[in-house]
């Protein structure tokens, strides 16, 4: 008998060199607001057509996981928004996609032991018993991970006393 996988979700993972030594740097120019559940400047910046103050810090320190990721992306691609979430404890964002456009990705700026990294879930059920397939990828701080722009994902409600940074970004196909 033959077996092939007939689908299959691409995700990348690159650590950002050297993160801890940027870090606070910048968070230290986050102004964020509330959110739907968390703190965010997507309103003040995505929405708006205008980048954040942090942009290009961040894109400096992002250049070579941009860089091993367009090795692996077969399509010419822009990178035009970004914003930052924050998450204290209790707060969460609920199931999302972020529609057709590509690939997106989350930079975890902030991610103490104690966090629960972003819960994926499959566009299909598990073929035998029609459950919901989740996965929770193995992400540290200063970790930064690509994945399909439709793909639905959550921050579950944070448990931590210690807050949780991230930032995303959609990459859409030039």
């Amino acid at each position: 008998m033959k077996s092939d996988a007939a689908f299959m979700i691409p995700v990348f993972t690159h650590p950002v060199e050297n993160w801890s030594d940027h870090k606070d740097e910048i968070i230290n120019m986050l102004d964020l607001e509330d959110g739907d559940g968390h703190q965010t400047d997507y309103f003040k910046y995505h929405q708006q057509d205008k980048l954040p103050p942090y942009t290009t810090r961040l894109f400096e320190l992002l250049q070579p996981a941009l860089k091993e990721f367009d090795d692996v992306y077969p399509h010419a691609f822009d990178i035009r928004n970004i914003w930052c979430q924050k998450y204290g404890k209790g707060s969460y964002h609920q199931l999302h996609n972020h529609g057709a456009v590509g690939y997106s990705a989350i930079l975890y700026g902030q991610l103490a032991d104690d966090h629960t990294p972003t819960s994926f879930f499959a566009p299909f059920l598990d073929f035998i018993e029609g459950n919901v397939i989740e996965y929770v990828p193995e992400v540290s701080e200063g970790d930064i991970i690509f994945f399909p722009s439709c793909l639905t994902h959550q921050c579950k409600v944070v448990q931590s006393e210690s807050e949780r940074v991230i930032f995303s970004f959609n990459i859409r196909n030039a």
